[in-house]
């Protein structure tokens, strides 16, 4: 992982060292110039990532969107005083729009259709954080744009150092480990070009599925897997994101899995939807390694209500 971490240094080092002064305009992940009156005091957020830097940086979260009306429950009571601001794929615009927010920031892919209606009372930024990188240089920028660039810039190299340490005590037999997210009962497992994946693989342990080499589209990002496909793999442990919450839907094939017969496949929290966020990130990344290689790594400090379990299912 050190070149990882070097080329992510060599892109921090690269960016505009700005003053916590205002105004200031900054360049968003849409490529957007976006000018900021003041120091933001009341700031939405429209993405899971933006909210837990904020929690990270001790700043409060005046506005969140949730998935599935499930709140970030890994953020612990951070939470308890912000706006819900209604799902991510549909923000109640009405709502923000008699909040008196001083900056809004949300997820491109899901929240740039509505900037144009954001921007009638709000600045308006957003990011994507699909993989490591993309999420060291997020939590840069936003914090270049909301004037804490020394505290972001300290979040990813402590970020980085933890993610060398875990390279170092790896295992040198990995296991099989595979990210799974259920979503309506349809299995979709993660390639190393997605960052769950990616997380999970800086444990040591090894993606069955490996990753996409060349472009990366959203075709390509993650496969399909039906109860042949998990068979084939096999892998040693399955973390499992049950969207809809609950009990995941059973077939009988999964007795032949040995994640199954070693009662390691595991229902995992929020923070493995939307990992880019700093607290997120290290969550996932500590605790994955500790479901992976419990004999090596204890289990983090968290909420209980994050914590991954036993993945329960309906049958």
């Amino acid at each position: 992982m050190k070149h990882l971490a070097a080329a992510a240094f060599g892109l921090l080092a690269a960016m505009p060292a700005l003053a916590g002064e205002f105004p200031k305009t900054v360049t968003d992940g849409r490529g957007a110039e976006v000018t900021l009156p003041a120091s933001p005091e009341r700031i939405a957020a429209l993405w899971i990532g933006a909210a837990d830097l904020l929690v990270a940086l001790g700043r409060p979260v005046a506005g969140v969107t949730t998935y599935e009306s499930e709140m970030p429950v890994y953020l612990g009571e951070a939470m308890e005083g912000a706006i819900d601001l209604g799902d991510i794929t549909a923000p109640n615009l009405e709502l923000m729009a008699v909040s008196d927010f001083d900056l809004t920031v949300g997820m491109t892919r899901y929240n740039a259709p509505y900037a144009e209606d954001i921007e009638k009372f709000s600045p308006f930024l957003s990011y994507e954080g699909i993989n490591i990188a993309q999420s060291l240089q997020t939590v840069s920028a936003l914090g270049t744009a909301i004037g804490a660039e020394a505290e972001t810039e300290a979040m990813n190299a402590k970020f980085l150092t933890l993610i060398d340490e875990m390279a170092a005590k790896a295992p040198e037999e990995p296991r099989e480990a595979l990210f799974v997210w259920s979503f309506q009962n349809t299995l979709y497992g993660y390639k190393d070009n997605l960052m769950t994946a990616e997380l999970v693989s800086s444990t040591g342990a090894v993606n069955p599925l490996g990753r996409v080499e060349g472009e990366l589209t959203a075709d390509n990002a993650f496969a399909v897997l039906e109860a042949e496909d998990l068979l084939e793999l096999d892998p040693d442990v399955i973390l499992m994101f049950v969207s809809h919450g609950g009990p995941a839907a059973f077939q009988p094939a999964y007795e032949r899995l040995q994640a199954y017969q070693s009662d390691q496949i595991y229902s995992v929290g929020y923070q493995y939807s939307q990992p880019a966020g700093p607290i997120a990130r290290a969550l996932v990344l500590l605790e994955a390694a500790h479901l992976i290689y419990p004999e090596i790594y204890d289990a983090p400090d968290m909420p209980e209500a994050a914590r991954a379990k036993p993945l329960e299912f309906a049958r």
